[in-house]
């Protein structure tokens, strides 16, 4: 008689697990053996677009949302480490990647050329604008195997009128107007195209972000400032730490340019208000504080001033105030201080007529080797030849041309290299740092090698303190058409010689 031995509950429950498992293992090694993450240090991803714009104008919204996706461009499954904000819970954006909330995602898997959406959303409280900057930024880090790559968040900050785009060069609607009514705020290059004109009204304030400007191609610029209510131009920066900082805007377009030694990438640079062959612009009432190089102005090919400014200050540049290359200029009423190389540099030729301006370079950021003021009319090119390009009946009347090389040896504040026709510059009634070796038949009826007296050079207060009538310009019998008022608005005094520079004595 035989016995039949049968399998118990408890047994029978364990062999299901264990075939389930090694099923699943099964499926677990065939499914890892055809989805090997890669490894290499080569792994990259691109993104639908490198930067992410809100541009809505948050006085009346308060939050905006946009999508970018991530693109895996590499030869094999990568997984992605982490996607983060940089300024984590911080940030007045947030994030959402694949349907996980940040403000960090990690561990995601993504096939080869396979995709995944990142929403992104930024709040702005439109009540409390005012304690923003006007541009709000922040990033977002995507890692793959130790490699990050970045996409940029940008949102408006405060509420203003905003112009351009981020690294880019636009072009403005034909015949524009600024009003004051709010700040306008400069992202990347805006141009005036050919027989356009862009004006700007009295009280206007313009901010303009790093690398930025307004670029004049043929067209025409009119910035409207009034006595008491100027026209501004600075930078985007409005912690008051950057209240005095220089550099902080003015044109560079960085493009790649073809080399003996290949490819490489080159910046092409520029005013802060660069004007190339227009038929008459003008700044009146204008303040340029703050960056690279002010206002620079181009050949022009017209036969009246391309450009007259009337009553402008123009300070705090790394690089030059004025920048004119065969330009012709007419400028009133002045005052152009503290540029890290010239406050003027009026060259290549041209035509230029500066009446009751101060040009004092009393730069204090670093050592200064150029003049205050530099004129001359050639270059050399790139054979190595000889251009001249002459000036055409320039004159500088009643202006002061100093700085605060003055008193070194071997050093004029004002450079003149001429190698066409003398006889068409004049200074005449100038208060000028040129030794008495280095002055000649331009010059006349001018101070030479004396220090004007300003009242207060470290702050920056450039009237003149002296009732010396060293300082006295010349007047109407010399030709000079009277001018009624100062840069102050006040008047001159009448019926005697004006005084030099931008400012009358009282």
């Amino acid at each position: 008689m035989s016995t039949q031995h049968k399998a118990s509950p408890d047994s029978q429950t364990h062999a299901a697990y264990v075939l389930f498992c090694a099923v699943l293992l099964s499926l677990t090694i065939s499914s890892c053996s055809g989805d090997k993450l890669y490894l290499g240090a080569d792994a990259r991803v691109v993104f639908s677009q490198d930067t992410v714009l809100f541009d809505t104008v948050f006085s009346t919204i308060g939050s905006a949302s946009e999508a970018f996706r991530i693109i895996n461009d590499s030869p094999g499954r990568i997984l992605l480490e982490d996607v983060v904000l940089e300024n984590g819970g911080e940030s007045p954006f947030r994030i959402n990647v694949d349907g996980l909330p940040g403000p960090s995602v990690g561990g995601l898997e993504l096939n080869d050329g396979d995709s995944l959406y990142v929403f992104v959303e930024v709040t702005i409280d439109p009540e409390n604008d005012y304690d923003l900057p006007f541009i709000v930024k922040d990033r977002i880090r995507v890692t793959v195997n130790g490699y990050s790559q970045y996409v940029d968040l940008i949102a408006w900050g405060q509420d203003a009128f905003f112009h351009g785009a981020p690294g880019g060069i636009s072009a403005l609607e034909c015949d524009a107007l600024w009003t004051a009514q709010k700040p306008h705020v400069i992202y990347g290059v805006v141009g005036v195209a050919q027989d356009c004109s862009l004006s700007i009204e009295a009280g206007a304030n313009i901010h303009v972000h790093d690398k930025g400007g307004i670029y004049v191609s043929g067209g025409t610029l009119n910035v409207n400032g009034e006595q008491g209510n100027p026209v501004v131009f600075e930078g985007d920066r409005l912690e008051p730490e950057y209240s005095d900082v220089p550099g902080q805007w003015g044109i560079q377009v960085d493009t790649l340019v073809q080399t003996e030694m290949g490819v490489t990438q080159a910046s092409i640079l520029g005013g802060g208000i660069w004007i190339y062959g227009s038929p008459g612009s003008t700044l009146r009432h204008t303040i340029l504080r703050n960056g690279t190089i002010g206002l620079q102005v181009d050949t022009t090919g017209t036969t009246g001033a391309a450009v007259t400014i009337e009553n402008c200050i123009i300070h705090n540049m790394t690089a030059i105030g004025i920048l004119a290359q065969g330009a012709h200029m007419d400028g009133t009423n002045n005052l152009v201080y503290d540029c890290g190389q010239a406050c003027g540099a009026f060259t290549l030729g041209g035509r230029y007529r500066f009446t009751h301006s101060t040009f004092a370079n009393t730069w204090s950021d670093g050592t200064r080797s150029t003049p205050s003021v530099l004129i001359n009319d050639h270059y050399e090119d790139a054979d190595g030849n000889l251009q001249i390009r002459p000036l055409e009946d320039s004159r500088f009347l009643n202006c002061i041309l100093w700085g605060n090389n003055a008193s070194l040896q071997d050093f004029d504040e004002l450079v003149v290299d001429l190698e066409a026709d003398v006889n068409d510059l004049l200074l005449r009634g100038c208060a000028v740092d040129l030794s008495a070796t280095g002055a000649a038949d331009w010059i006349v009826e001018s101070s030479l090698d004396a220090t004007p007296p300003f009242v207060d050079v470290f702050a920056r207060d450039f009237h003149l303190a002296s009732g010396n009538s060293e300082w006295n310009g010349v007047g109407i019998s010399a030709g000079l058409p009277f001018l009624a008022t100062d840069l102050d608005g006040l008047p001159r005094v009448v019926g005697s010689a004006p005084d030099m520079g931008c400012y009358e004595r009282q």
